[in-house]
């Protein structure tokens, strides 16, 4: 042990008398090591971030539909469903084109049409006024509610619960009275900007249909499953529900979209792409470590004359080997550790510039100063076994 402890104190003292070479020589690790960890850091980040945002927007929804002409879907069904267990809202989302005259102009609209219950499926928050309810449905109140942003685009405020507006469609005309201001969370200018001229505006089925003459034939609903509740099994309870009450059991007429499905499919396309660019990050790994070969190549070259006298005063193979191999190992740490503390302060100052969380992996951390240290004891061995085998006389005759 205690020669061990004499081969690291030769290690680091000829590290430190070739302070420059050794630096730049574990330049290569630390960039390998830094850019693993801040790849791995800022996408576990991001991809919370892109989880936490979509489950808010539509986290335990499953869109039913038909995919028969024949079949459509009332009131009368939606409240059976409300009696399942498990089962927080139902509600259709029928969406239909038009615009919207007030007094800054002329806007594209899409109306979306529903129940009550399209607040909790959606996840709309009320910032002001209040969104449609039960009375407004079943007797058709033509009333609606629009987000921050539109308010902002049609009218220059958000102070406009109480006022009208036009919306037309199919070539009629309502007048529509909000009632509610929901929260956008983007609201700006930039988000006005993207989005152009179009609006949308939220109302109670039943209102369009009262006020344009016409029945909209749902195919297709929403319905928003309990946190405890296992959406895959509450969309199998609904299917068969519907199947039984429209007569269709057994046919695959009535589908089903669970939402967790497709939070599944973009994790798995945030794994691949995170791989990649981790393993083309380690690929400066690969690099490092050739650096770490070469510069304990030119070590000993320079040191042949200390290993030859070294080993014609007793010194074993195995010592000059072990020396060299620390030296490589220590290089490769030192390199690491560095290189951590590079990736997480950098991981660090992104995610905080990008607006999402850093999510530092404990496990990342470890296994990559276990891979910095051992690219140095495996770049090293090759060096260290040519100066073991130098024969003593071989080494003296270059003095």
């Amino acid at each position: 042990m205690s020669q061990i402890g004499e081969y690291i104190k030769i290690a680091l003292m000829n590290i430190k008398s070739n302070r420059g070479r050794s630096v730049l020589t574990m330049l290569g690790i630390i960039i390998g090591i830094s850019s693993v960890i801040m790849i791995i850091s800022i996408g576990n980040g991001v991809q919370s971030n892109v989880n936490t945002s979509l489950n808010d927007i539509a986290g335990g929804q499953i869109a039913i539909y038909s995919d028969s002409a024949d079949i459509y879907f009332d009131e009368e069904d939606y409240q059976v469903i409300r009696e399942i267990d498990g089962v927080k809202g139902v509600s259709p989302a029928f969406n239909l084109g038009g615009s919207i005259v007030t007094q800054k102009g002329s806007f594209s609209a899409t109306c979306e049409c529903g129940t009550p219950d399209l607040q909790l499926v959606d996840k709309d928050k009320v910032v002001a006024g209040r969104y449609f309810n039960e009375s407004d449905y079943y007797s058709g109140n033509p009333v609606c509610v629009i987000s921050e942003n539109d308010a902002i685009k049609m009218f220059g405020t958000t102070n406009v619960v109480g006022m009208e507006m036009d919306y037309s469609c199919y070539g009629m005309t309502m007048p529509v009275t909000i009632i509610g201001i929901l929260h956008s969370a983007d609201a700006g200018m930039l988000s006005m900007l993207m989005n152009g001229e179009a609006v949308t505006i939220k109302m109670p089925e039943s209102s369009v249909c009262n006020a344009f003459g016409f029945y909209l034939e749902d195919n297709l609903f929403y319905v928003l499953c309990g946190e405890d509740m296992d959406s895959a099994v509450l969309a199998k309870q609904v299917i068969s529900l519907m199947e039984t009450r429209k007569n269709v059991r057994g046919e695959g007429v009535i589908l089903m979209e669970d939402f967790n499905d497709y939070m599944g499919t973009i994790n798995g396309v945030l794994d691949v792409v995170k791989i990649f660019i981790v393993f083309v990050a380690a690929v400066s790994l690969l690099v490092g470590g050739i650096g770490v070969m070469n510069i304990m190549l030119v070590s000993v070259s320079e040191r042949t004359v200390e290993i030859g006298i070294r080993k014609s005063i007793g010194a074993r193979t195995s010592a000059i080997m072990m020396q060299f191999v620390l030296e490589s190992g220590i290089i490769a740490l030192v390199g690491g550790i560095i290189g951590i503390v590079v990736g997480v302060v950098g991981a660090a100052i992104v995610c905080t510039a990008v607006g999402v969380g850093v999510s530092i992996d404990i496990l990342t951390v470890l296994l990559a100063s276990l891979f910095s240290c051992s690219i140095g004891i495996i770049f090293g061995v090759y060096p260290a076994k040519k100066a073991a085998r130098l024969k003593p006389i071989d080494a003296l005759r270059s003095m």
